[in-house]
């Protein structure tokens, strides 16, 4: 085996997250919950700004990650990828609740876990669009737009509560 082909087999772990994208259970599924525990962790860690260019930075990467994938599979949407769902989920988890209280914390994330997955199986309005973008940006592009569709839900249910989610503080 080549060099690149090594390379492209090692970055294509990557964008399954192996082992997770051979799950036998719902790896997208199995791959959100990974985005939600590590969003979690690093959302409670850094300022929001910080958290804003880590996101970036990573569904650059797993952009990447995915094209890489597409040239040493050649497989049109492959399941086994799951560093989309993660990033998708990366962006949902933008409107979680800031609080002290762990309970209104966990029911925020169940929220943001529950919103995400619902966007990106149904597909709703214009998210099945975006995956129909060729190579990696498809592959990426649903996510993130039903990662953006979960936030913007979320944030008007958390809102219309009266709770103070993490958006908010980028202005304060």
């Amino acid at each position: 085996m080549s060099i690149n082909k090594k390379l492209l087999l090692y970055l294509s772990s990557f964008a399954e997250v192996y082992p997770i994208g051979h799950s036998k259970y719902a790896p997208g599924t199995m791959g959100s919950l990974i985005g939600v525990l590590i969003g979690y962790f690093l959302i409670l860690n850094l300022d929001v700004k910080f958290y804003l260019i880590f996101l970036l930075i990573f569904i650059i990467v797993s952009y990447l990650l995915c094209e890489a994938h597409l040239k040493f599979y050649n497989k049109k949407d492959p399941k086994e990828v799951v560093v989309d769902e993660i990033s998708g989920q990366f962006v949902a988890i933008l409107g979680c609740v800031q609080s002290d209280k762990s309970t209104y914390m966990f029911l925020s994330l169940l929220l943001s876990f529950v919103l995400f997955r619902f966007f990106d199986i149904t597909k709703i309005g214009p998210i099945k669009r975006f995956e129909n973008l060729p190579n990696g940006i498809g592959i990426m592009a649903d996510d993130i737009v039903a990662g953006l569709f979960a936030l913007v839900t979320q944030t008007a249910i958390l809102t219309s509560l009266n709770q103070n989610i993490y958006i908010k503080t980028l202005w304060n």
